[in-house]
């Protein structure tokens, strides 16, 4: 059974998950709204960061005393007057169509998110003039200027790697099939319906991962949502409607968690999971 515990902020969402679950199981998820693009450099939502945190890890993230941890790096340093990011890529990752993540990957993406039109990350690492590929697996980031809150940008959507290969196959239609480095790899989207992921067998950090699959359900009404939580149709929710909190607080079925992280992850958004239920 799934054990009552307290939902992580929305970007360690993926940890929130995985961890005490199950293996061969599916987790059906309540969205409060459908996803735009999947595309990490062009996507815009709040509820689009909920899917990516399965399939597209970053090269940094948030540890639980919202420190700045790595990722997909496995560490930095700050040279040039603070003009100059040195990044370690992790060694041994493989994206979801089997390529290899190394600097040239975080030089790629890198790139995409600052020339790709469109781009919504551009502006969140615009101080980035150059990527320098100094070995393999070690970039150097070039800035004009030095911008304290780049290592912070780069632990959302702007700090995601994707596929080169793929995405220079797919071109404007990445979003459509994204590949990442993640712990789950894109199956479908059916639009206003579900999104569904499954585990990827060569993610790098498999053996923190024990679900086989998610499905996201968009379902906009936070009554449905509740609902359908209650009745077994889902395992998690996110964003509880105010005048439903004092009900959910008195249903020992159900946890609530009141995520009080960074601006940019959505500050004061609720979410909760069905406690003593197992996935589908």
């Amino acid at each position: 059974m799934i054990k009552k515990r307290t939902l992580m902020a929305m970007f360690l969402f993926g940890w929130a998950v995985f961890s005490g679950a199950t293996p061969a199981q599916t987790l059906r998820i309540g969205l409060g709204d459908d996803p735009d693009i999947l595309d990490p450099t062009l996507a815009r939502t709040f509820s689009g960061r909920i899917v990516f945190a399965a399939m597209c890890d970053k090269l940094f993230d948030i540890g639980p005393e919202l420190e700045i941890v790595p990722q997909l790096a496995t560490g930095w340093e700050w040279t040039d007057a603070n003009r100059g990011l040195i990044i370690r890529v992790r060694a041994g990752v493989k994206f979801q169509d089997d390529e290899p993540l190394d600097a040239a990957a975080v030089k790629f993406s890198i790139e995409r998110h600052l020339m790709m039109p469109g781009s919504t990350r551009k502006a969140e690492i615009s101080a980035v003039t150059g990527v320098e590929i100094i070995d393999d697996h070690t970039v150097k980031l070039v800035l004009s200027t030095p911008f304290s809150p780049l290592l912070a940008q780069l632990t959302d959507r702007a700090g995601m790697v994707v596929s080169p290969k793929a995405a220079q196959a797919a071109g404007e239609n990445f979003g459509s099939h994204p590949v990442c480095a993640g712990p789950f790899k894109f199956v479908e989207r059916v639009a206003q319906d579900r999104i569904v992921v499954e585990r990827f067998a060569y993610y790098w950090n498999k053996n923190k991962i024990n679900l086989e699959r998610i499905v996201y359900f968009p379902i906009p009404d936070s009554t449905v949502r509740l609902a359908n939580l209650r009745s077994g149709g889902l395992e998690m929710i996110e964003r509880v409607a105010a005048t439903d909190l004092d009900a959910v607080r008195k249903d020992g079925s159900l946890k609530l968690a009141a995520i009080t992280g960074s601006a940019t992850v959505g500050l004061g958004s609720i979410s909760l999971m069905a406690s003593d239920r197992r996935p589908h």
